[in-house]
């Protein structure tokens, strides 16, 4: 009978049964010059990178030190380049004459060793400049850019011996020697009497802000009126505003004189002024005296009859 003697589950194949010995026998690692080429080609990449970043290292430092030197040899270059021009600028009237005098020709100097401070502190030195800016304009220039004072009155001054010279007095108060000024528009500037100190002296002048805000407006809304201004008398302004009864005291061809106050409205008194010379002109134009606009709220005229009205 088929499959006596045999247990159920049995089988017929002999030998051992373990997966290992399935799978066959384990073979060798194969140590060929391939396999060594694959292991040691990432370090090979390693060490080429490494080698590559060293040379452009390398390269960029070689850059650097080429531009480096190009740069001290530029810079040397420059340090001996002698001045060819001045660039001069101003917003008055100096002329590159007045500058020439005054600081001498830098054309021909090497541009470094100018020394741009002392040449600023020179120019400011005269009293018509408020400010200057001395500059180098590589490869071979130098600017120059001076801000001058503007005058709005002239002042004659006598010294010692007797002599006679005109002067300028500036929107802040300096006095000093104008260069440059044609005779027709210092013309029409009106002189100053100056306000004298205990001393005797007339400086400093203190106070022009209201001076200057007076002569602008009229200058501005009145010039006929402004061009018959002849002196602005200071003699009872000493600078200080809050003390009662400063006043200005103008002396024109129209007016002896006309008296403003110094903390009365400018405009206010300019406009009454107006109409009072208005208001005469109108009504046969007497002679007038004087016209005093420092009142509140009012203003006294003087005939030269001897004759006074309110207005």
């Amino acid at each position: 009978m088929i499959g006596r003697n045999r247990q159920k589950g049995d089988t017929s194949a002999k030998g051992s049964q373990s997966w290992r010995d399935l799978a066959g026998p384990r073979r060798s690692r194969v140590d060929s010059s391939v396999s060594h080429r694959r292991r040691w080609m990432p370090w090979i990449k390693l060490l080429g990178g490494l080698i590559l970043l060293l040379l452009i290292a390398g390269g960029i430092l070689q850059l650097f030190r080429v531009l480096d030197q190009n740069t001290k040899k530029a810079v040397v270059a420059v340090a001996v380049n002698p001045i060819e021009g001045i660039l001069f600028e101003t917003n008055g009237v100096l002329t590159e004459r007045w500058l020439e005098d005054k600081i001498g020709s830098q054309v021909g100097i090497p541009i470094m060793e100018v020394d741009i401070f002392s040449l600023k502190s020179k120019l400011e030195e005269h009293s018509q400049v408020k400010s200057a800016s001395v500059e180098r304009v590589f490869p071979s220039d130098l600017r120059i850019d001076i801000t001058e004072r503007e005058p709005v009155m002239r002042l004659l001054t006598v010294d010692s011996s007797g002599k006679r010279s005109l002067r300028l007095v500036a929107r802040d108060g300096v006095v000093y020697h104008g260069y440059g000024y044609s005779a027709i528009a210092l013309k029409q500037l009106p002189y100053l009497q100056p306000y004298r100190h205990a001393d005797g002296s007339y400086l400093p002048l203190l106070g022009m802000e209201p001076v200057v805000e007076l002569l602008d407006l009229t200058r501005s809304v009145q010039p006929k009126l402004f061009n018959t201004w002849q002196v602005v008398s200071l003699q009872y302004y000493n600078g200080r505003t809050g003390l009662p009864g400063q006043v200005i005291e103008v002396r024109s061809t129209i007016v002896p004189k006309i008296v403003f106050g110094i903390s009365k409205d400018a405009a206010l008194q300019l406009d009454r002024l107006v109409y009072i010379l208005d208001y005469f002109e109108k009504n046969g134009d007497p002679s007038l005296k004087r016209i005093d606009l420092s009142l509140r709220g009012a203003a006294a005229v003087q005939l030269s009859s001897g004759r006074a009205q309110v207005f």
